[in-house]
């Protein structure tokens, strides 16, 4: 079918707008316009498959819907970035993440101290093994690639592994710190991700809209020896991140 012909108002079989954004949508997987490439506006896509700019709208909205284009402002809508991956089946740090798909991670501390175990929630001291009076390094960041904010982390660390954690620098991988200063290598890992929504200063410290998709992470962590050594609740941007799990059936579960 040519291109102006798949989406005429009035006409029967598909919808006007969602036959103009399949047209769009194979033009971008196609890479005919690639990642950060100018989407036509409205107006020009009104002209080119013969429906009105509302129709047209509605087209650019469905496209956004499925992630392939963002609006900018006056700026025009354009093609999204290929979101990062997340791989959930392997035990490795944010930074070790990012480094493998050729990513630069980065790091900003928003908030380092260390307060009693008391003053952290029930569930963080659980997890950590810790007893109301043991000191618990707390550590907020917001974490980049490519210098754009992706996740914000807030990790806890039981003091008696790591005592003068907060004076190490901590702009890059914790996990690398924590094993090359204390030899606290991460082992294990348990993640609990669900959907959630960002609150004013969340959105702040990402740069974001409030409105942008978020996932939650709850994660724990063990070294070899199954000491718990972090605890933490991350957010992650979900317009430009997505979680993987690469698993195999072993010969025991068939």
């Amino acid at each position: 079918m040519e291109r102006g012909m798949a989406a005429t108002e009035g006409g029967g079989g598909v919808p006007a707008y969602r036959g103009a954004a399949r047209e769009v949508a194979a033009r971008i997987l196609a890479g005919d316009i690639g990642p950060g490439g100018r989407v036509p506006s409205e107006r020009e896509l009104a002209v080119e498959y013969g429906i009105s700019r509302m129709t047209a709208r509605s087209a650019i909205r469905l496209l956004e819907k499925r992630g392939l284009v963002e609006r900018r402002g006056r700026s025009g809508t354009f093609v999204s970035a290929p979101k990062i991956e997340i791989d959930l089946s392997s035990v490795a740090g944010f930074s070790s993440r990012l480094l493998r798909q050729g990513i630069s991670p980065g790091a900003e501390v928003v908030e380092a101290r260390t307060v009693p175990a008391s003053e952290i929630d029930a569930r963080g001291a659980e997890s950590l093994g810790v007893s109301a009076d043991e000191a618990v390094h707390v550590l907020v960041r917001t974490r980049t690639g490519n210098g754009e904010p992706l996740a914000l982390e807030e990790s806890h660390f039981p003091a008696r592994l790591c005592p003068d954690l907060l004076e190490r620098d901590l702009t890059g991988s914790v996990y690398d710190v924590l094993r090359e200063s204390y030899g606290l290598d991460p082992a294990h890992l348990r993640q609990e991700v669900e959907v959630t929504q960002l609150d004013t200063d969340a959105a702040e410290k990402l740069g974001v809209r409030a409105d942008v998709p978020i996932l939650r992470v709850v994660r724990v962590a063990w070294d070899a020896e199954r000491r718990p050594i972090e605890f933490a609740r991350d957010l992650y941007r979900g317009d430009r991140l997505i979680f993987v799990s690469d698993t195999e059936q072993t010969s025991e579960e068939g």
